[in-house]
């Protein structure tokens, strides 16, 4: 369905995109690192049609919408149009910053596990087995980093690669940078015959220092985000209830609602937020 959308698309939009696709080079690499099988053409021409559609549909509704509840017809229509008009480029703009939206999670899931990778290639590469073999074992491992080492693996033993081309289009393709530069480094010391073994462990060690700082830096944002949070949402929210129920008798509002509404509804509410912002931000696994 989503390839005859793109066909469609392509077949309406393909002749205007075509002198432009030179300036969506960014946008070419993210749809490459994002692994969204579709041409920089077909995914502009199909941005294209789905911003038009919602343009049309957002004009036809809001228009009969607005008339409803606007007093004059002329200016409902003029706000119909500026709205349609927003809601078309929100689309397009959504569409345009999602393979970076989707390479950016990648890239986040993989930089997570690298440092203990690269310590188990390490360890694997000290009983002197092939490197090939190394992305085997690797692959076993789950999550995105197991992938991608199964890429590598399959496009040597499969498609018949020698592994230091196989290492050269995962490291342009990938969307972590660590990983990328783990990559050409051990192209470099397969191809010159270098010392494997030693590289991988030079390797960990510094990743393992990049991950310990991290874990520092995550530990600094906790404290800071705890603070606020103490402040602001526990401490805040009791010294607003005993407020309103001060005030309350002077003014002979009901603060049962308002009470209700705190303690049952908005200090959950930012409570699990403030959980979900913490585990965004870990750097572990």
């Amino acid at each position: 369905m989503f390839e005859s959308l793109a066909n469609t698309s392509v077949k309406l939009f393909g002749s205007i995109i075509k002198p432009y696709i030179g300036y969506f080079d960014p946008l070419k690499d993210g749809l490459s690192k994002a692994e969204i099988k579709l041409s920089i053409e077909e995914y502009l021409s199909t941005l294209l049609l789905l911003s038009l559609t919602g343009f049309v549909v957002s004009l036809i509704s809001g228009s009969l919408l607005i008339t409803l509840f606007l007093p004059f017809a002329a200016y409902s229509y003029t706000l119909s149009i500026i709205i349609s008009f927003c809601i078309a480029g929100g689309i397009f703009t959504l569409g345009y910053i999602y393979p970076s939206i989707v390479y950016k999670g990648i890239q986040k899931e993989i930089d997570k596990s690298l440092p203990f990778a690269t310590f188990y290639m390490a360890t694997t590469a000290s009983s002197g087995v092939n490197p090939v073999e190394l992305f085997k074992v690797l692959s076993l491992r789950k999550g995105r980093i197991g992938m991608e080492a199964k890429k590598i693996y399959n496009n040597v033993k499969t498609l018949g690669i020698n592994l230091p081309t196989a290492l050269q289009r995962s490291a342009v393709k990938s969307p972590s940078d660590d990983f990328s530069d783990l990559l050409w480094g051990m192209m470099s010391v397969i191809t010159a015959g270098g010392d494997l073994e030693e590289y991988l462990k030079n390797k960990t060690e510094t990743l393992m220092s990049k991950y310990r700082r991290s874990l520092n830096d995550y530990a600094k944002m906790i404290t800071l985000y705890t603070e606020i949070y103490i402040t602001l949402v526990i401490v805040g929210s009791l010294f607003f209830i005993i407020l309103i129920s001060i005030i309350s008798p002077m003014t002979g509002m009901s603060t049962l609602f308002v009470q209700t509404f705190l303690v049952f509804f908005f200090v959950p509410l930012i409570s699990i937020g403030f959980i979900v912002l913490l585990k965004s931000i870990s750097p572990t696994e």
